[in-house]
């Protein structure tokens, strides 16, 4: 969820990172390698108004502007007044040139994602704030199943899902196909890529007289575009040998689709209105009526 501050005029934030991320590169002296330290970071209260372009209020960030009298403006709106002229100071022949000491501030002015609580331990530019919650890893996910309010980072969904829904969950390596039997009764069957542990959800529902299939990806609320691609096929059981005669192939069904995000809409998959493979009755197996479904997972690469 993006930040909420117009309530507080002042926020604490970081001009670099506490947490840090490792050594340093050294420099060698003598044969011996001496770290460089850490920058020092302060924690201070600070007016926004002062990180926003006083002409469209969104975030500064680089490449910043600035008049003769200090008037600052953002790389769009720069241009937005005739001639380049200062927007305030209306004088011509008063231009904007570039604010390098205000691009170095709004750079190491770093808060904290919104998303600590959910394990995120990074400190972003404020001006990144969106972006960073858009991609990060810890953004709280909202359990698809419908009237339940949990939301939690992937692998808390994960525990939540199997723990209050009962839900089972088979591991996927992408590129790889999985083959599952998965009776025409269970509604919800987890999915975890082995890669990057991203939660997939397999929904089975009744549509008509058919079972329909379909998988999306358990993710927040703001991200919605699609990063995967799956194929799913089932099969026919075999059918029954003739004296005499060439055994014939089992019917199958397939399809390749993109992977839809639940951030689209959280709280329930409408299986009915997403891409689906549809397994008629006679391709069930066995007195459980199963469905022996293939499924390969692939990372989209663009």
């Amino acid at each position: 969820m993006p930040l909420k501050f117009r309530k507080r005029k002042s926020f604490s934030m970081e001009n670099d990172d506490r947490r840090g991320g490792g050594d340093r590169p050294g420099k060698q002296e003598a044969g011996a390698m001496v770290v460089a330290p850490e920058p020092e970071a302060i924690a201070v209260r600070i007016d926004m108004a002062m990180l926003h372009c006083p002409i469209c209020f969104l975030p500064l960030k680089p490449p910043i502007f600035q008049c003769d009298a200090g008037h600052m403006a953002c790389s769009s709106c720069r241009g937005k007044v005739a001639g380049g002229r200062c927007h305030s100071c209306e004088v011509v022949g008063v231009g904007y040139a570039r604010s390098r000491a205000m691009e170095a501030f709004v750079s190491s002015t770093k808060i904290q994602c919104p998303y600590e609580a959910h394990g995120c331990r990074s400190y972003v530019a404020y001006y990144a704030v969106d972006d960073h919650q858009r991609a990060c890893p810890h953004a709280p996910c909202s359990c698809p199943e419908p009237g339940c309010g949990f939301a939690g980072s992937p692998p808390a969904l994960l525990d939540h899902l199997s723990a209050a829904h009962s839900c089972n969950a088979d591991k996927v390596e992408y590129g790889k196909a999985l083959c599952l039997r998965v009776p025409a009764s269970e509604r919800r069957r987890l999915l975890v890529g082995e890669e990057d542990k991203r939660v997939f959800l397999l929904a089975v529902a009744a549509v008509g007289a058919a079972s329909v299939v379909t998988l999306v990806r358990v993710a927040a609320s703001a991200e919605t575009a699609a990063r995967y691609r799956c194929k799913m096929w089932a099969k026919a059981p075999a059918p029954a040998a003739v004296a005499g005669a060439v055994s014939g192939k089992a019917d199958m069904v397939m399809v390749d689709m993109e992977v839809a995000s639940s951030g689209a809409a959280p709280g329930g998959v409408a299986v009915e209105e997403a891409a689906f493979l549809a397994v008629p009755p006679r391709m069930l197996h066995g007195q459980h009526k199963e469905i022996i479904l293939g499924i390969c997972i692939d990372k989209k690469t663009s």
